[in-house]
């Protein structure tokens, strides 16, 4: 017989889980029913090879230009990409009231090129450049005629003003705010006002003769788009071989055979979403992203069961859902007002989207979708710049960078109307430069933010959360703090403050306070540093109302 009699056992379950990775966000779901590796916070992160860590700093390159800047008529208006054909040498070109400055990082300086006395660029104009062979032309509306650099490094001289007068039977360069250089052909967007057929109330795409910036044959090389209808060109890009996708407000289109314009097509990809903003269009292979009223659209290459399933054909089709949703309820913050001025890039895999939120109107956010994982990674901010401007971006540019500590190769530049900035540079901060100086104005530490799902454990009972861990990969002085976040009841708690000393890869414990809750999820603010994480786990204590006290 034995001499105590068994009542069940002596103690409660504990109960773990966790994250040993990091995949991307969803913040539009409620966190307790987000998949593992998904978070509800990510700003100013880097979600990769399944760690998160800080990104890194940007870096303002414009010192060494003779710029002035006074936030009306003394600015950058434009920026671009120029390639000389002649050296291969990348560039970044910015347009200011009276002169571009072709700008290559060799001895971080540039190259001014005056425009012709007396033309000058005004905020009004709409101003933008496109690169055309060998020559630079930047539009400057409709009440302007474009100017022309003839991309001579070694006698550089002034712009000119593009000839009114066509090299040929057709018409010369219409007045215009934008181009692209496809196929060789200069394609523009054509206004009503030098429009030779007439009759439509917004602008027609318009497409030169072969090898020829300067004639313009419209009979067969001008296309009007879902005419009849209140729909105005927002833009247009290059796809695939003879193919070019039409960006109209609430439509969109697709134009084949543009290398034979004599035979070209048209048809209609969709009207179930139009296009905000045209510097928001990026590809990335054959997908091709845009703003729409919705959020974020991909349009895709379609199939022909002929030809066997995955052989891309000419028509595309775009998605239904917005890429956006999962973080529907942070892109709802954008300023649909100024939503035109957003701007998108490919870069290093990811589609990056600059938006004005808030009450701003400029782009001062910046989304971040990556490629490989197809799941969105950061939401970004950054400081103030010099004399406590927004820092923001007008313009992406992607240019080869020749950093003597790095072997050169392509980078990002964010520019806007101040200069450009060269993005993920410093290691702990994001810095910046007034324009005409070489000295720093400040640095600014960069504030990551990681809150990762509510761990519940497939339960509604009420737990006693005991203690956490994470795991961390620091440099000397990285610092961070991590807080528990309870809910039902919520409670929000600092349970770890932490400076790294020197190198290490440390498993860091902390306990919680012994808070009670339905679920528990863990935030992580960095302070200083970046420092990577690579895994979050809590316990937890079934039945937390009416077990016994836990030591943490």
């Amino acid at each position: 017989m034995p001499r105590y009699t068994p009542n069940g056992p002596l103690d409660d379950p504990i109960l773990v889980d966790g994250d040993r990775g990091f995949r991307g966000i969803d913040s539009y779901l409620e966190n307790t029913s987000l998949q593992g590796g998904f978070v509800e916070t990510s700003e100013n992160m880097r979600l990769t090879g399944d760690l998160a860590e800080t990104r890194k700093g940007i870096d303002f390159l414009s010192g060494g230009l003779t710029l002035t800047y006074n936030g009306t008529d003394e600015r950058v208006f434009c920026s671009t990409l120029f390639s000389d054909p002649a050296s291969g040498t990348e560039f970044v070109v910015v347009a200011t009231k009276t002169k571009a400055i072709i700008w290559n990082d060799a001895n971080n300086s540039g190259i001014a090129i005056d425009y012709p006395g007396g033309e000058v660029v005004a905020d009004a104009d709409g101003a933008s450049f496109v690169q055309n062979f060998e020559k630079l032309i930047l539009f400057r509306g409709t009440a302007k005629r474009p100017l022309e650099w003839d991309g001579n490094f070694a006698s550089p001289t002034d712009f000119t003003v593009k000839t009114g007068t066509a090299s040929g039977a057709g018409i010369a360069c219409p007045n215009s705010t934008f181009g692209i250089s496809f196929r060789n052909r200069l394609i523009i967007a054509n206004p009503v006002t030098t429009n030779p057929v007439g009759g439509d109330s917004n602008y027609s795409v318009i497409m030169s003769d072969l090898l020829d910036s300067n004639n313009f044959t419209a009979a067969d090389a001008q296309f009007r788009l879902n005419k009849g209808s209140a729909d105005k060109l927002v833009g247009f890009f290059p796809y695939q071989e003879d193919q070019l996708i039409v960006f109209m407000r609430n439509s969109i289109h697709m134009i084949n055979n543009i290398a034979t314009v004599s035979a070209a097509n048209t048809y209609e990809i969709t009207r179930q979403h139009g296009c905000v903003a045209r510097k928001s269009i990026a590809q990335s292979g054959p997908q091709t992203f845009f703003l729409s009223d919705n959020g974020v659209i991909v349009l895709s290459p379609g199939t022909d069961p002929a030809k066997g399933l995955g052989v891309a054909i000419s028509k595309v089709s775009g998605e239904t859902i917005p890429m956006t949703r999962p973080i529907q309820d942070q892109f709802d913050e954008v300023n649909f007002d100024h939503a035109h001025k957003s701007c998108g890039v490919v870069f290093d895999n990811r589609y990056i989207l600059a938006c004005p939120t808030g009450s701003s109107t400029v782009p001062n956010k910046i989304f971040e979708f990556d490629l490989l994982s197809s799941t969105w990674t950061s939401v970004n901010s950054y400081p103030a710049m010099f004399d406590n401007m927004a820092f923001h971006v007008d313009d992406w540019v992607v240019c080869m960078h020749d950093n003597s500590s790095d072997p050169p190769r392509r980078r990002l530049f964010a520019c806007n109307d101040t200069g450009f900035y060269l993005m993920e540079e410093n290691q702990t901060d994001d810095s910046g430069r007034k324009i005409g100086s070489t000295s720093e104005s400040g640095t600014t530490a960069i504030a990551g933010k990681l809150k990762t799902r509510s761990f519940t454990f497939d339960s509604v009972d009420v737990k006693r959360w005991r203690r956490g861990q994470v795991g961390v990969n620091t440099v000397a002085d990285d610092a961070f703090t991590v807080k528990v976040n309870t809910i039902d009841p919520d409670t929000s708690s600092t349970v770890l403050t932490h400076t790294a000393s020197g190198t290490e890869e440390a498993l860091l414990r902390f306990g919680t306070g012994r808070v009670r809750g339905y679920g528990a999820s863990v935030e992580i603010d960095v302070t200083a540093g970046r420092p990577s994480f690579r895994h979050i786990s809590l316990e937890a204590i079934a039945n937390g109302l009416n077990a016994r006290r836990e030591v943490a």
